[in-house]
């Protein structure tokens, strides 16, 4: 079994680091051997300076016993003689004494020294066996890695090859998917070239329609009124007789059920003949308005999500509605055929208008964006970022667009342009928008239970329509204009509606019928009577007593 070169070389250098420490206790064990020595060699000569001192001592007292009796001049140089030696004698024994005791503390300096480097000694020899089991572990572990780093390689080579097999059928695939893609854009050519043909013959009727069919509604009302005996279908819905524009709407004419949940929009067609209401069911429904009666015609699907806003372009023969999927779809009002889904805002849709003409569309949405989009190449054109989520769009006469945001603020937009050119603050979050027949104001619902109108030349508030009762109920309760312009109305949460006076700025009507909260009022375009939608399915249709 081969060894890492990397450790054996760590393993080695520890080893010479251990017998490097060795040597230098070598030179302090030889230290202390020389000092025991010299240690042993003060202690004989200790011993040799006391039996000698010893001695000189005897010595000197036979010499005193001796030179007694010898005359005092001769005894007494002697002693002086051997007085002197003995100084000198005691002070070498002294000077022996001294260095024993400097000998004996290096004795107990370096036995002090040696122990601590015996305890490291010991500390490195543990050092060193917790070494070679590390390197055990490690030739082990070692071992297992490159048993795994050949079960891995033999792994890899497995899924190189089926990668290799994968990117030859992904090259086919692709291959055949340019080929569908190619055969998807002729085919998508010649959908395109048919709708074209379609709608040219669709604008051809169109145009016959309202050249012909205003006068012949006018003539159908007048007859219904006069012949009270005409037959009415079992599924559809009396709508009264007109009153003049003087008397406004006081009673709650009919109530029918217009959808399975809640009804959150609802449009006049530009002629009045056909009525359209949203709801929470994802459906749109087209009510036809003939013979002093509504039928639901048409019931339009393909909405994924509540239905929040709808309009008609200028000829009456498209619908546009905005939904809460994230996508607006245009309908023909003839056939109720989905024609356009228009998607790519990332949030709810909560307002789309027709722009101008039928060829154009903007929508609003909680995304924070405006987008316009060109109906014959069903794709985006512009997108506006707004800073605030757009609850709804009003389009003036001359192609100006106009959002109402939840930053209680009034935008104005040119389609040619990215950023607003003007804006008004108001006092709460804006929930609706409303164009005045004449393009000069708008009418703005805010959630601070107040109703504007806006002077769009002069971009300033001309009046403020409240009233104590008046609790706006949702960020998209619809407030608007009557026929005449003379009168503005709107739903609150209760189910009252209140309608005034836009000269006068006084309370006109406030009527109670539904039971649930309001979420929308769309007034007939041309007569004197308005319908309310309310969060229970309810639809009602207003007219006047003549009182």
């Amino acid at each position: 079994m081969s060894v890492d070169p990397e450790l054996r070389n760590y393993v080695l250098l520890a080893l010479k680091k251990k017998s490097k420490g060795s040597e230098q206790f070598q030179e302090l064990i030889e230290s202390h051997g020389r000092l025991s020595d010299i240690s042993a060699s003060l202690k004989i000569e200790n011993l040799q300076l006391t039996v000698q001192n010893e001695r000189l001592r005897q010595e000197n007292l036979d010499l005193q016993t001796r030179y007694t009796g010898a005359p005092d001049g001769k005894s007494s140089e002697r002693v002086q003689a051997l007085e002197q030696k003995l100084y000198t004698l005691q002070e070498e024994v002294t000077d022996l004494h001294r260095k024993k005791g400097e000998h004996s503390q290096q004795v107990l300096d370096l036995n002090a020294k040696l122990t601590e480097k015996e305890k490291e000694v010991a500390t490195k020899e543990n050092r060193f066996s917790e070494l070679q089991q590390l390197y055990v572990r490690a030739v082990k572990d070692l071992s297992d890695t490159k048993n795994k780093v050949e079960e891995l390689t033999a792994s890899n080579q497995l899924i190189r090859d089926e990668y290799d097999a994968l990117h030859l059928a992904y090259g086919s695939m692709e291959k055949l998917l340019r080929k569908l893609q190619e055969e998807n854009q002729n085919l998508v050519e010649q959908l395109i070239e048919i709708k074209k043909r379609d709608a040219d013959y669709l604008n051809a009727e169109n145009d016959q329609f309202i050249r012909t069919h205003h006068a012949k509604v006018r003539r159908e009302l007048e007859e219904a009124v006069k012949e009270q005996t005409t037959p009415v279908p079992a599924d559809t819905v009396m709508f009264p007789v007109f009153l003049p524009a003087t008397s406004l709407p006081d009673q709650a004419f009919r109530k029918f059920d217009a959808h399975d949940g809640e009804v959150t929009a609802v449009k006049w067609s530009p002629n009045g003949r056909w009525l359209t209401t949203g709801g929470s069911d994802r459906k749109v429904k087209l009510w036809d308005f003939k013979q002093g009666a509504f039928e639901c015609k048409y019931t339009l699907t393909g909405s994924n999500a509540s239905v929040m806003s709808i309009d008609f372009d200028s000829t009456g023969t498209l619908l546009i509605a905005g939904s809460n999927d994230y996508a607006c779809r245009v309908w023909t009002v003839d056939d109720g055929r989905l024609r356009h889904t228009l998607t790519g805002h990332t949030n709810k849709v909560l307002a789309a208008r027709f722009l101008g003409d039928p060829t154009k569309a903007v929508s609003g949405s909680y995304d924070r964006t405006i987008r316009i989009w060109d109906l014959r190449q069903k794709s985006c054109i512009s997108t506006k970022l707004t800073v605030s989520s757009c609850n709804d769009i009003a389009v003036l006469v001359g192609g100006t667009i106009v959002s109402g945001h939840f930053d209680k603020k009034i935008r104005f937009w040119d389609e040619r342009t990215d950023a607003s050119h003007n804006d008004i603050l108001l006092n709460g979050k804006i929930t609706s928008l409303d164009v005045s027949k004449d393009s000069n104001t708008i009418l703005a619902c805010s959630r601070n239970d107040e109703l504007c109108m806006i002077d769009v030349r002069q971009y300033k508030v001309l009046a403020t329509f409240t009233d104590d009762r008046l609790k706006v109920g949702f960020d998209w309760s619809r407030a608007c204009f009557s026929s005449s312009g003379q009168q503005v109305t709107v739903g609150g949460a209760d189910g009252s509606v209140f309608i005034w006076d836009t000269t006068s700025g006084k309370l006109e009507r406030y009527l109670k019928e539904h039971q649930s909260s309001i979420e929308a009022v769309a007034w007939h375009p041309y007569e004197n009577t308005f319908v309310s939608v309310e969060k229970s399915k309810k639809v009602i249709l207003w007219t006047s007593t003549g009182k």
